[in-house]
């Protein structure tokens, strides 16, 4: 982990509400080495984790990197995306942003030219329709040729990464993307990057859908307790305050989720004073704070599921494992049969629930903030 050394002693270091910087990545040293162990064999990555586990900080990591060896490399943000001819814009936009060299000039050249390859953006002094039917598609098969043209110009590898690929199946583009990048061999290597499992899933695991094995699996998981643990108290330390007893607090609290565990380290901070420690009243004044932040998205997730998926919450938060036993039925009121477990596919599917590596049937919550305030009966306070 490469350390920020321009951070500054009245800055807080501790960013959750946005991508951390390529240098500011915690921990990731082996999905990163894996990564570019993918991109130099020239093999594609579907990469799969719940919201807020730090996959858009990867990719710019991996982006960076990728750089940094030699190679040109794009990130293309397909969120919100809908048709082809938006999809064509944000990948014209990524390029747009390549850094001074080889590549930059390259696709310089193609825009002066007016060429017919690629898209053409009001930046480039010309009007696209966006989602205009098949004007659309013709220009996201143009944009998406754009790494191979640039890769057949310059001899550099080219590295794209698509961020919340998932939006493709909604708009029903993965037919068409496969139908380009298919042909562009070892000079390209894709990264899907998707934040809902279950659509990439789809994308990537029915047999049915043109991406069915045309890509590594790769799964963020949480991050390591003595990673995260090195990354917060160097942190404090660099601007004069010394995290104490908190840390502990804060390891337990959020166990190893990343944004969690950014949020609950920016508020501790912020609480405490140039040379002071973070002590049990810096803890609850911070702890205290932050429903200001998890509020809304608590209460929303919550009033959005089923009665079934509801109990399916409370028993997984609980530590149930078997979601049809004599616990789960009376405890919980979650009936026999089938639906129990069809509701945790579902919430499984959807980013909320996840399975338990190496138990069979073993499930929990994404989030262990949002399970310790379902176990602590939907009410915010700190627990004995």
């Amino acid at each position: 982990m490469v350390r920020n050394q321009r951070t500054k002693i009245d800055s807080n270091p501790f960013v959750f509400a946005r991508p951390l910087e390529p240098d500011e990545l915690v921990d990731r040293e082996a999905e990163l080495a894996l990564l570019a162990e993918r991109r130099e064999a020239a093999v594609n990555t579907r990469l799969a984790s719940p919201r807020d586990y730090g996959k858009t900080s990867l990719l710019h990591r991996a982006v960076a990197d990728a750089r940094r060896a030699g190679s040109g490399a794009v990130l293309v943000d397909l969120y919100g995306v809908r048709t082809a001819g938006q999809m064509a814009a944000q990948i014209e936009r990524a390029y747009e942003a390549l850094p001074a060299g080889p590549l930059r000039k390259a696709h310089a050249a193609l825009r002066k030219r007016g060429a017919r390859l690629g898209v053409q953006t009001p930046v480039a002094g010309a009007s696209l329709s966006i989602g205009a039917g098949e004007a659309g598609e013709r220009a996201l098969l143009d944009a998406l040729d754009l790494p191979l043209y640039l890769h057949e110009r310059t001899s550099q590898q080219v590295l794209v990464a698509f961020d919340e690929f998932q939006a493709v199946l909604q708009a029903q583009l993965d037919a068409l993307i496969r139908s380009v990048i298919q042909h562009h061999g070892r000079g390209v290597t894709y990264v899907f990057s998707g934040s809902h499992p279950g659509m990439m899933l789809s994308l990537f695991a029915d047999r049915r859908r043109p991406f069915y094995g045309q890509a590594a699996p790769l799964q963020l998981g949480r991050l390591p307790q003595e990673a995260l643990a090195s990354y917060v108290t160097e942190r404090f330390a660099d601007t004069n305050r010394d995290i104490g007893e908190a840390l502990g607090w804060l390891l337990d609290l959020v166990d190893g989720h990343p944004q969690r565990a950014m949020l609950f380290a920016h508020l501790l901070w912020r609480h405490t004073p140039v040379g002071g420690v973070s002590g049990e009243e810096v803890w609850t004044a911070a702890y205290t704070e932050a429903w200001d932040y998890l509020q809304g998205d608590f209460e929303a997730t919550w009033d959005a599921l089923s009665r079934i998926e509801a109990g399916v919450v409370e028993a997984t938060a609980a530590g149930v494992r078997g979601l049809t036993g004599k616990a789960a039925r009376e405890i919980y009121g979650l009936p026999a049969g089938s639906a129990a477990p069809d509701a945790a596919k579902r919430l499984v599917q959807e980013g909320l629930l996840s399975k338990l590596e190496g138990e069979k049937g073993g499930l929990t919550l994404v989030d262990p903030v949002f399970a310790r305030w379902v176990l602590a009966g939907r009410r915010w306070g700190l627990l004995d």
